[in-house]
């Protein structure tokens, strides 16, 4: 007895048809949980003073590997800081082409989040001298909704650190 075949056509996986409507059925999940996941204080927030602490960090290294004094200033308006050289020239940002600088409303995963305060010793930047050590100690607030978080760097061992994470975040130094 011969076994029967069924046509080709039966045996094809999916149809362009069925692919388009998963593919815009995965597009609206997306578009509805991608922004919902975002505007979480503890992503958002915690994402955004992580990178700080790891910019605040990129600075300081740079000033110890290139031995001059370098120093991240704060923008007025709370929107972000820039990384500037000794002759207060943006550094190139290590992320890619163009000045180091960080603005958090230029960026969406961070839209809403600011810096409320600045405490540090020279009109709210933070310098490294060509060592690399901080020359004073510092306190940065970043801000999102009704939240906060704290970065701290510690004059003398460069120790940098973020309170109001549910896991301790420390950065030890160089």
């Amino acid at each position: 007895m011969r076994a029967l075949r069924r046509p080709a056509a039966a045996r094809a996986g999916f149809t362009i048809l069925e692919l388009l409507v998963l593919l815009a059925i995965l597009s609206i999940v997306a578009s509805i949980g991608i922004p919902a996941y975002f505007a979480r204080p503890e992503v958002t927030l915690d994402s955004a003073a992580k990178l700080l602490a790891r910019d605040l960090r990129e600075v300081q290294n740079r000033a110890a590997l290139y031995e001059e004094p370098l120093q991240l200033r704060f923008l007025d308006d709370g929107a972000g800081y820039e990384a500037l050289d000794a002759r207060g020239e943006s550094l190139i940002s290590p992320y890619g082409k163009g000045p180091f600088l960080r603005c958090y409303d230029a960026d969406a995963v961070f839209r809403g989040v600011e810096i409320t305060t600045v405490r540090a010793g020279h009109g709210g930047r933070i310098r490294f001298d060509e060592r690399g050590r901080p020359e004073t100690s510092a306190r940065v607030i970043v801000s999102f909704a009704d939240e906060s978080r704290t970065v701290f760097l510690r004059a003398g061992s460069g120790l940098i650190a973020i309170d109001g994470l549910e896991e301790p975040w420390v950065d030890l130094g160089l």
